[in-house]
């Protein structure tokens, strides 16, 4: 169902106290995110704006050309991807919600790709395809993971009447469909006067969730938007000023109203790259949020995740700092990725699931392993039952730690212990035994396993597909039960090597005052 946002109440979430810093780190994944994210899926949006296609030519170099000093890439790979009003849709779509995008394009090959990959990923692709205009290309050149060089191709000039005319005709028969809509202006020429005056028209009609991320935020100014997201170059070029301070978020709060005076936007979001973000509301410096720290962050493409998320937050019924939040996770998912990324719903819940070591449902181990996978990340997979919990069991979980970059822990629960040892163990409940493993630095994620039909740890093997196994040097591949289903995986099979002398059967017999020399002779 549409829902109409009157001028004088752009934003739908009550007004927030001022807060002037708020660090973006993973949280607990709580019911009220959990919610918001899924509501998503109801959304219907609209991007309209400029449609760019990325391609990635990758290779690899290892000499100069022989007529100029530059070096000759042996390009291996040829990737396309969505950009600009594309990836937002792209982003918007992965997330959950229902997409169309309109824009401008050529006549050529390029748009018909355009189109196809809209139409793969279940975008409505409305594009406008124009005799006297060449879609927009942007071919980076990369070898060994490294932008060389990027040329672009494709109009940038300022669409003529008759192609304006077929936009405005599309969009007064299609405006009132829609949850939100999203304008993409990269300053390609789509946007012309006349195009701005129809969107004022439209507006007064109809009022949507409008939210613009544009080079000239300036010229959207009378459509009051809910929403914008300039970077700190594009608030330097709306205030006509190159003079900063130092303190990126502190040169925002003290030109807040400047900026609100440019906008007219209910809420700015301006993002600075690793200085985080400023939210600002009618003029207001609400909050700033702290980036998280990314070694080698990937930003082509961000901001339009960034506008995405916070999009769907609001229309989902998120607070203003809620959104932003959700914002900017989604963002810190992007960059970690390569290329123009995008962020999907799975991969956003799971960066709130991040921080809780205790994983505790399938679905939510599936949503962290496939985000870390997506980061290039190497999974290392154990299991046990980690009773008494002791320093050859410490040792062990750091040699597996070693193999990779994530450790998952798999734990059998008690009535699983009970099968397997007997009555009287376990000696420590599962809550006990979850707290003491994730108190190691070894170990990112626990999950317990077990139940009366099968007490391996087959089912999250499946789910997780590990790179590595590893497992203690009493077992073999000929005595693992998991063995056939971690080659048919093609997972790496380590038997790390015991502590002499530490075993929870050692330590229980010593508790019951037995003869410990005697035990360790057998």
């Amino acid at each position: 169902m549409t829902t109409a946002y009157p001028i004088s109440s752009r934003i739908t979430c009550r007004k927030q106290q001022p807060i002037y810093r708020w660090s973006l780190k993973p949280t607990i994944m709580n019911q009220t995110y959990y919610d918001i994210i899924h509501r998503f899926r109801q959304q219907k949006v609209l991007v309209i704006g400029d449609l760019i296609l990325d391609i990635y030519l990758k290779g690899s170099t290892t000499r100069l050309s022989p007529d100029a000093p530059v070096p000759v890439v042996n390009v291996a790979n040829r990737q396309t991807v969505l950009g600009g009003a594309g990836n937002a849709a792209a982003n918007l779509r992965l997330m959950g919600a229902t997409v169309t995008c309109c824009s401008l394009v050529g006549e050529d090959a390029d748009a018909c790709l355009a189109n196809q990959q809209l139409t793969e990923l279940g975008i409505t692709a409305s594009l406008i395809a124009c005799p006297d205009r060449e879609t927009i290309v942007k071919t980076r050149i990369m070898a060994n993971d490294r932008i060389l060089a990027r040329y672009d191709a494709g109009t940038e000039t300022v669409a003529c009447p008759a192609d304006n005319d077929r936009l405005k005709a599309w969009l007064s028969n299609t405006w009132h469909h829609f949850d939100a809509i999203l304008i993409a202006d990269y300053n390609k020429g789509m946007f012309t006067p006349e195009l701005i005056r129809l969107l004022e028209e439209l507006i007064a009609q109809h009022r949507p969730f409008i939210a613009i991320d544009s080079k000239q935020l300036a010229a959207f100014k009378r459509l009051q938007p809910s929403l914008t997201k300039p970077n700190y170059p594009e608030v330097l070029q709306l205030l006509n000023t190159e003079t900063a301070m130092a303190d990126r978020q502190q040169f925002i709060r003290q030109e807040a109203q400047s900026i609100y005076d440019q906008t007219q936007a209910a809420i700015t979001a301006v993002t600075l790259d690793q200085d985080g973000a400023v939210i600002l509301e009618e003029g207001v410096a609400k909050f700033a949020i702290d980036a998280p720290q990314i070694s080698h962050p990937n930003v082509s493409g961000a901001g339009d995740t960034y506008i995405s998320a916070f999009t769907l937050s609001m229309l989902s019924g998120a607070t203003i700092q809620i959104a932003a939040e959700i914002a900017g996770a989604a963002a810190a998912v992007a960059v970690n990725k390569q290329l123009t990324a995008c962020c999907n719903q799975k991969e956003l819940i799971a960066y709130f699931s991040m921080s809780e070591k205790l994983v505790n449902d399938m679905e939510q181990l599936q949503y962290v392993c496939e985000l870390h996978k997506a980061q290039g990340k190497k999974i290392v997979f154990t299991n046990g039952c980690f009773d008494i919990l002791h320093s050859g069991h410490v040792s062990y979980l750091e040699r597996a730690r070693q193999l990779g970059d994530i450790l998952i822990v798999g734990i059998n629960n008690d009535e699983s212990i009970r099968r397997l040892k007997g009555s009287e163990r376990p000696v420590n409940q599962l809550p006990d035994r979850i707290q003491v493993l994730a108190g190691l630095s070894a170990v990112n994620y626990v999950i317990p396993f077990g139940n009366e039909t099968d007490d391996t740890p087959a089912s999250l093997i499946r789910i997780v597909c590990p790179d590595v196994f590893a497992k203690g040097g009493d077992y073999n591949r000929d005595n693992l039960p998991e063995a056939s289903l971690l080659e048919s995986l093609g997972t790496a099979m380590v038997f790390l090597p015991l502590v002499p002398g530490r075993s929870t059967s050692i330590i229980i017999r010593q508790i019951n005052n037995q003869p410990l020399q005697q035990l360790i002779e057998r």
